[in-house]
């Protein structure tokens, strides 16, 4: 277990309380910098997402004025660094907004992440009650000034980039499809053809495999096949010796799987070997690849409504699903438990908030779902379907928050379906999703898919 804590600064130390009665004619206790404290770093966005021990933040920003205790995490490092490349292209230089999208905003995903419930929300809500106001704007120069500051002190400190420490993973690799392709404002839906893929082959791969074997005892073979896996990518391995491995990474997953009270990590080693899949995409899979998906089906059908998940743990599972969407190998096997497990998806918009990194990845797996034909076929599914979209939909339509990512992938989701099943088209009216597009397109306007969502809701 992993302690996080977050560290609440004070950017203005001591100012915004002195002069604030007078500016602003209220007292505010200080404008927060946060930041994240796990694994002996602290983690936080300034200039893009930064690392380093904390004694280094201190010279910055001085003693912290806050130290709360967020709670434990069993999160293995490794894994964090993962989410931490998946959320890196929205916190970078480039993305800062002081209002929206600031260092507390990364500090509360990285703790939705971590511990499964944000940081406080008066810190959230500090920027807009107060900054936004127009003398409230007289602090926002200083304060922006001290935020483009802080990458400069944190590298002279020898800290920074958290993918780049020699105690940490190596830089993400180019990942073309590790996310639905971003779209221009002139993008059609058909365009949106590629799946999603959670992870590389080979990404963090010798880590996971060294936190399963220390609770399960591979055979020569298997260990040699997945070794094969964390140094070659597929494509490179000759083709019998690629064929000989699949079946023995299906093998050994299924012990590791079925035997383990805590499958964190060994889900993290099925996702790693489904993302091989989606990379060697072959079309047929080893016979054991029925025991893995049945065992994963069962476990998600027995979880969809108990709220005790862990954040973390229904993130790989979500992950899984995602990839075995993705590869035509698992996918036909998959499809047809669609009643079992689309209940687990569409529970992560009930268990946890619409902006919590999960809601990204169940977004992935509706789209990766309608991708197949198999959809086509079912009424049922169908309705399953249309229905969970417009209920996710209505939850950012309804809400302040808005996930970006997801909500495209949703709508792309939609529209996927529509266009394949215009028979699904009347059932999308009458489940009010016209209603929800509707109220959602001004959420949506200032967005790279405002142009999607009002396709989509014209094939309605």
């Amino acid at each position: 277990m992993y302690e996080v804590v977050l560290h609440v600064y004070d950017l203005t130390r001591g100012m915004a309380r002195q002069m604030s009665p007078a500016l602003l004619g209220r007292q505010i206790d200080g404008v927060w910098h946060t930041g994240i404290m796990v694994y002996e770093k602290e983690y936080f966005f300034g200039g893009g997402i930064q690392a380093i021990h904390p004694s280094y933040v201190v010279e910055t920003y001085g003693q912290p004025v806050q130290v709360l205790r967020l709670g434990s995490t069993q999160v293995p490092p490794e894994e964090f660094n993962a989410f931490l490349h998946e959320v890196s292209p929205r916190f970078t230089a480039a993305t800062y907004n002081l209002l929206t999208n600031n260092c507390n905003n990364f500090s509360n995903e990285v703790a939705l992440f971590l511990v499964g419930s944000g940081i406080p929300q008066h810190i959230l809500d500090l920027p807009n009650e107060v900054l936004s106001t127009p003398m409230g704007a007289m602090f926002r120069p200083m304060i922006e000034q001290m935020q483009a500051n802080m990458a400069v002190n944190v590298q002279s400190h020898g800290g920074g980039n958290p993918f780049l420490a020699s105690t940490s993973l190596p830089p993400p690799p180019s990942r073309a499809a590790a996310s639905v392709p971003g779209p221009s404002p002139f993008k059609s839906l058909d365009s949106y053809v590629r799946p999603v893929v959670s992870g590389e082959p080979t990404l963090h791969f010798d880590r996971i495999l060294a936190n399963v074997t220390a609770f399960h005892s591979f055979s020569a073979e298997e260990l040699a096949a997945f070794q094969r896996l964390a140094t070659h990518s597929p494509a490179s391995l000759d083709a019998q010796v690629i064929q000989v491995d699949r079946s023995l990474w299906w093998q050994a997953l299924v012990p590791v799987l079925t035997q383990n009270t805590n499958p964190f990590m060994a889900l993290c080693l099925l996702r790693a070997v489904l993302a091989a899949e989606v990379a060697l995409n072959a079309p047929s899979t080893p016979d054991a690849a029925s025991s893995v998906i049945a065992w994963l089906v069962d476990h998600v059908d027995q979880a969809s409504n108990n709220s005790s998940f862990s954040s973390a743990l229904r993130i790989v599972y979500l992950s899984s699903f995602v990839n075995l969407l993705a590869a035509p190998s698992t996918s036909t096997l998959l499809a047809p438990h669609a009643l079992r497990f689309l209940p687990f998806v569409w529970s992560t918009w009930h268990q946890l908030p619409p902006s919590h990194p999960a809601a990204t990845v169940a977004a992935a797996a509706v789209f990766n779902f309608t991708r197949l034909s198999d959809v086509a076929l079912d009424w049922t599914v169908q309705f399953t379907v249309v229905g969970g979209i417009a209920e996710s939909l209505d939850v950012y339509a309804s809400t302040d928050s808005i996930n970006e990512q997801s909500v495209e992938r949703l709508i792309a989701a939609l529209g996927r379906l529509l266009q394949q099943c215009p028979s699904a088209r009347p059932l999308a009216g009458e489940v009010g999703l016209v209603h929800v597009l509707a109220r959602l397109k001004p959420r949506v306007a200032a967005t790279t898919h405002a142009a999607l969502a009002a396709h989509v809701l014209s094939l309605i």
